[in-house]
């Protein structure tokens, strides 16, 4: 049996949150609540901040949500945390920021956290760029599903923004490293998970979108994680 918990699930970039309609209800059968929500995409000048505030801001429940973050939101995801109780942080094929730096600063220094062929790609605006680079690992009929998901959400701001943080908050945090992920370097993160979370990273064998290749799969992942707290 799995501790029920409430689960917050953020999307990142490049999808709205109809992303995560396989993954919620495989969440739900195992007793758990699942709130998504839409962050906004008029904004052109958001920032991590801003959307970490969108975040929090929404309606409270009675304990702390787990709040999973894909791809760039991470780099909002432990503003969120500095805002409201967040039971745990959990970075899906994630961007973790770095205190003091934004990510493009990280990227300039050391440009092996991402894939080479990622760089500057739009995969809202080819189908086949998309299917190459988030759903390779899908079945076509999945894959087909997961194209009417995308949508592209503003992050220059986030991306330029340097981590506001001066204090890592308090919060147990993990990060699911996707084996077959084509955006961010696999290895890269394996080892920034180590340095920066302080705990090895999960690793599912899956493309950057597992939420939508294998979501019993990472269900049940993110049910043991609440079974942790």
């Amino acid at each position: 049996m799995y501790q029920m918990s409430m689960f917050c699930l953020i999307h990142g970039s490049t999808q709205n949150p109809s992303g995560w309609n396989l993954l919620a209800p495989e969440l739900e059968s195992q007793g758990h609540q699942v709130i998504c929500p839409d962050l906004p995409v008029d904004k052109p000048e958001a920032s991590a901040t801003y959307y970490a505030e969108a975040t929090a801001a929404l309606r409270q429940s009675s304990d702390p949500p787990i709040v999973v973050a894909h791809s760039v939101s991470g780099l909002f995801l432990p503003l969120v945390a500095k805002q409201r109780p967040v039971a745990r942080m959990v970075f899906l094929a994630a961007t973790i920021p770095q205190i003091g730096k934004s990510a493009r600063q990280q990227l300039h220094s050391d440009p092996d956290m991402v894939c080479p062929e990622w760089v500057g790609k739009d995969p809202t605006k080819d189908t086949q760029q998309a299917i190459k680079f988030l759903f390779h690992d899908c079945s076509p009929e999945v894959a087909h599903w997961a194209l009417s998901t995308l949508r592209l959400m503003y992050a220059q701001r986030a991306l330029m923004e340097v981590c506001p943080l001066d204090m890592w908050p308090s919060v147990p945090s993990s990060y699911v490293l996707c084996r077959e992920d084509w955006t961010l370097n696999p290895n890269w993160w394996r080892v920034a998970s180590r340095q920066r979370l302080g705990s090895d990273a999960i690793e599912i064998n899956s493309g950057h979108c597992p939420h939508i290749s294998r979501p019993a799969e990472l269900a049940g992942l993110l049910s043991r994680m609440a079974n942790l707290l």
